[in-house]
């Protein structure tokens, strides 16, 4: 029997109705994940070893936990460029540098959304949640990296303003976890409670892509494209941020969705 012209690149995409690109295509997903996952688990290990002798060894001054960041930003910036079967791109049309502190905030999708994250800036603070910090295969990554588990308001306010005099901005995903179909949830208050109480500037990131990659329900990559986008910084005087933390968090939350459905009618 002879083979189309066009099996192989068949393979490579979503299944049609032939069992036989199904098979291949589940086969290959299949390879493609645990490969991931291997690679994740080295990745963590690899982070935990070097964390340990740069910083419980060589001591946590402000120079080993800078280096420890940019080592943590680089190993993303290459792990999220690679994952199999995926592309990614990233746009940052204003310019952004991230060299003053801010609150960065970012829609929230996927487990791979901390990789296009970090991948940004060494100079950051993830607040995530409990679970993350004490994560047996990366909480030792994310403790070295002094990420803070989302707590005490007043404590962990306290704590972040030191690490901003360190020239550190504060990421959060404002939804508090991940949207189980990529569209964006309501959006909590904390992130620009924590600007106006650090007096600081947002700067807003919109992903895309992420939770058909790797969504909430499932364990199983999937072919699609990635991408992160850096928007215009919003100044601490400007409108928003100017009306009060709680009209601020509406008016983002607007913006993203408007953001979302523009892409969505661009596809």
């Amino acid at each position: 029997m002879a083979i189309p012209a066009d099996f192989w690149a068949r393979c490579f995409i979503p299944p049609d109705n032939s069992p036989i690109t199904s098979m291949l295509y589940i086969i290959r997903q299949t390879a493609y994940t645990l490969f991931s996952f291997c690679a994740f688990l080295a990745m963590a290990v690899e982070l935990t070893v070097r964390g340990f002798f740069l910083i419980t060894i060589g001591g946590a001054t402000d120079e080993h936990k800078l280096r420890y960041h940019r080592l943590l930003q680089r190993r993303s910036r290459f792990a999220i460029s690679h994952v199999p079967g995926t592309t990614f791109s990233y746009s940052n049309p204003s310019g952004e540098t991230f060299e003053k502190p801010s609150v960065i905030i970012s829609n929230h999708q996927s487990h791979l959304d901390l990789m296009g994250i970090m991948m940004l800036t060494p100079r950051m603070i993830i607040l995530t949640k409990s679970w993350v910090w004490h994560n047996p295969f990366y909480g030792a990554v994310i403790r070295y990296a002094d990420f803070f588990p989302v707590s005490d308001t007043e404590q962990m306010t306290a704590k972040l303003r030191g690490m901003v005099a360190k020239g550190y901005s504060v990421m959060i995903f404002p939804e508090g976890t991940r949207s189980a179909d990529s569209r964006v949830q309501r959006f909590y208050r904390g992130a620009m409670y924590l600007a106006e109480q650090l007096s600081l500037d947002v700067v807003p990131v919109y992903i895309s892509g992420f939770g058909t990659v790797l969504p909430k329900p499932s364990y199983h990559l999937h072919p699609g494209h990635m991408s992160v986008e850096v928007m215009p910084r919003i100044k601490r005087g400007e409108e928003p941020l100017a009306s009060g933390y709680q009209e601020a968090t509406r008016a983002m939350h607007r913006r993203y969705v408007a953001k979302q459905q523009q892409d969505s009618n661009s596809q």
